[in-house]
């Protein structure tokens, strides 16, 4: 490959990175404008909720069928009609003018940021030879990780001095500039053009991946047990079994569901979607503590954050240039262990901990998880031919997105059933009519008449600020069980990556070599 080509691929690269970048950024940026939103529609908690509900439900049900798409259409054209659509879906949103258009627009905008994570990462697969991989997914995965560390903080500065429009409307310029660096930098891949539509396919994956999706995200509120969670959880599983059954005996499927016959490529897709719960579990957690419990703002809480995403980012490509010499076995061992002993040193935090021992622990989980995502992510794709690689990255980006789901709403019920049991053993052992209980009360108590309270409004003021702290210690000794809870699916996933063989697959062929171009 000469340098006329080598530079014209680093600019395709940099062009799929800042789409991706884009989409990723979008999934989390909107949450800390939604006050904002209810005051300017005039709406409640439940139908704002729908924003974020929906983009994430169309997201996960437009990601299995972009393998097809691209097969059918090409990738090229799939890119830029994706990108397309996620740009008109962000200049509608930032004009909308009630909550049901705004859902509306979200639908749109998720349409197209659904279908580009997977498109780019199988274009960034097929344009690098298997040597470059590594370093090639490493430069992806800054976007993956980085995006959803700075997406509370950017929301937060932009809501707090500019305008909440403005995390709509920024995408606009940086897409169209995009969409016309594509246009004049990409060429098209080969793909298949002769696999026609798999209707049933199609209805079984979206009714099964919206339903199930949509049970998942209910869950955290409702509880596992509810009967519309269940109703819906169930239902989309049974379509989803008939989904799999469809596509694994059709000749021309939607989803090439054999690819799971790599035995590589399923283990690696189990360890990612181990390390997804891992990752997102304390990026749900800690903004609670910070702003909940410490009382800093979502600004402040970013800025805490951010040090953890800069060392991501940064780890990304070191993580990909080891993966291309030593493969992702050692590396995802290595990265576990460093994940493990993080969330282990988290399990100890209380009140009292100084924020700059919280960005130590913070820093130390994103080096060991920069080590696994991308080089695991990598060893499963060079498991398939190249040819699979499109409906590969599909199905892993699927596995990925109900992971998360599920691992969001896993969370947040231990969170709230430890926070329960702790208020129950904290209130039983500071109950005012126990010797420890009635001291400490008598001295707080003691404190509030100092400060010039008669004594029934002392006595009413020292069982509020008992109950307060009470709830407060529950929620952060809730919050040290959840983590210790990751800390032992570290050490599963480590166990796991320790069977990560990675082969080359027979017929497989450099990817560069796949390229060609367009009449």
């Amino acid at each position: 490959m000469d340098n006329a080509d080598m530079k014209n691929r680093g600019l395709i690269l940099a062009t799929l990175l800042i789409a991706v970048f884009m989409a990723v950024l979008d999934s989390s940026i909107v949450n800390v404008s939604l006050p904002r939103m209810m005051q300017v529609f005039g709406v409640n908690t439940d139908e704002i909720q729908w924003v974020v509900t929906a983009y994430a439900l169309v997201v996960g049900t437009i990601i299995p069928i972009t393998g097809y798409l691209t097969e059918r259409f090409g990738y090229k054209r799939i890119f830029m009609i994706a990108l397309f659509l996620f740009t008109l879906g962000s200049l509608l949103c930032g004009l909308a003018w009630s909550n049901p258009v705004m859902v509306l627009f979200r639908i749109v905008q998720a349409i197209g940021g659904g279908a580009l994570m997977p498109v780019v990462q199988a274009l960034i697969f097929r344009m690098f030879p298997r040597e470059k991989r590594g370093q090639a997914m490493g430069i992806f995965g800054i976007a993956i990780m980085f995006a959803p560390a700075i997406g509370p903080t950017l929301s937060g500065y932009i809501t707090e001095y500019l305008n909440w429009r403005l995390i709509f409307f920024i995408n606009v310029p940086i897409g169209v500039v995009v969409l016309f660096l594509a246009a004049a930098a990409m060429r098209e891949m080969e793909h298949y053009t002769e696999q026609k539509f798999d209707f049933w396919g199609f209805v079984t994956s979206t009714a099964g991946f919206s339903t199930l999706l949509y049970g998942i995200g209910n869950a955290a509120d409702k509880g596992w047990s509810d009967p519309e969670v269940m109703a819906f959880i169930g239902f989309g599983a049974v379509c989803l079994l008939f989904f799999i059954l469809i596509e694994w005996n059709k000749k021309e499927p939607m989803l090439r569901i054999q690819v799971v016959k790599h035995g590589v490529f399923s283990l690696t897709q189990v360890v990612l979607s181990i390390a997804s719960v891992i990752l997102f579990v304390p990026l749900f957690l800690f903004p609670i503590f910070l702003e909940n419990i410490m009382g800093l703002s979502a600004v402040q809480t970013g800025l805490l954050l951010l040090p953890q995403a800069l060392v991501t980012g940064l780890m990304m490509p070191i993580a990909g240039r080891l993966y291309d010499r030593i493969g992702a076995r050692w590396l995802a061992v290595a990265g576990f262990a460093v994940t493990a002993f993080s969330m282990y040193l988290t399990t100890s935090l209380d009140v009292n901990t100084p924020f700059s021992t919280i960005i130590l622990w913070l820093v130390l989980r994103g080096l060991g998880i920069s080590l696994v995502m991308m080089p695991i992510t990598t060893a499963g794709l060079n498991a398939v031919p190249n040819e699979l690689v499109n409906q590969a990255t599909a199905l892993s980006s699927t596995i990925r997105q109900v992971a998360m789901s599920f691992g969001t709403a896993w969370a947040t019920l231990l969170y709230s059933h430890r926070i329960a049991f702790h208020a129950a053993a904290n209130a039983d052992q500071l109950n005012v009519f126990s010797p420890t209980g009635q001291m400490v009360f008598s001295q707080i108590q003691q404190l509030f008449m100092t400060m010039g309270q008669p004594m029934a409004e002392a006595r009413q003021s020292a069982i509020g600020y008992l109950a307060g702290q009470i709830r407060i210690h529950s929620m952060v000794q809730g919050m040290s069980d959840v983590f210790y809870v990751t800390v032992w699916l570290a050490v599963a996933a480590l166990i796991l990556a320790l069977f990560i063989a990675e082969k080359r697959p027979e017929g497989s062929q450099p990817a560069g070599s796949s390229l060609q171009e367009t009449a």
